[in-house]
């Protein structure tokens, strides 16, 4: 059961990634990067998923979980995370338990501006009920 705390600092969390996706230049690396990234995470956050999960970076990698604190990393074994990325076919949603810098997904979905919204709430209702099995996803899945 997550607790007001645990909501506050998730919520924290994203506000932390937004200011991370709007740190990047707007270049032409970038721009479309940050075009949508910015409007996935808005999106996914006023769906209320910023409630449940708590979100983090890895390079331009953005990581969602339901762990309480920050250092998947620091975690043993490293706990399932859904990760949103640019990869070399494009944009993507993958479910791991392991850095993707350095591993390969369990599962990868490419994703577009139109999909993004579905498919990121699809992997996350997947991975809130593989990490809280007993807990009922708070969310339409």
């Amino acid at each position: 059961m997550l607790t007001l705390d645990s909501i506050e600092n998730n919520k924290a969390s994203w506000r932390t990634i937004q200011d991370f996706v709007e740190s990047f230049p707007d270049n032409e690396t970038w721009k479309d990067w940050k075009v949508f990234m910015r409007s996935a995470v808005q999106k996914a956050s006023d769906d209320g998923l910023n409630r449940y999960f708590r979100a983090g970076q890895s390079m331009q990698h953005i990581i969602f979980s339901t762990c309480e604190r920050y250092g998947l990393e620091t975690y043993d074994p490293e706990p399932p995370r859904v990760t949103l990325g640019r990869g070399k076919m494009g944009m993507f949603v993958a479910s791991s338990s392991h850095n993707l810098w350095f591993s390969t997904p369990e599962q990868e979905t490419l994703v577009t501006a139109d999909n993004i919204a579905p498919v990121l709430r699809s992997y996350l209702a997947n991975l809130w009920r593989e990490t809280r099995p007993n807990d009922p996803v708070p969310f339409d899945g």
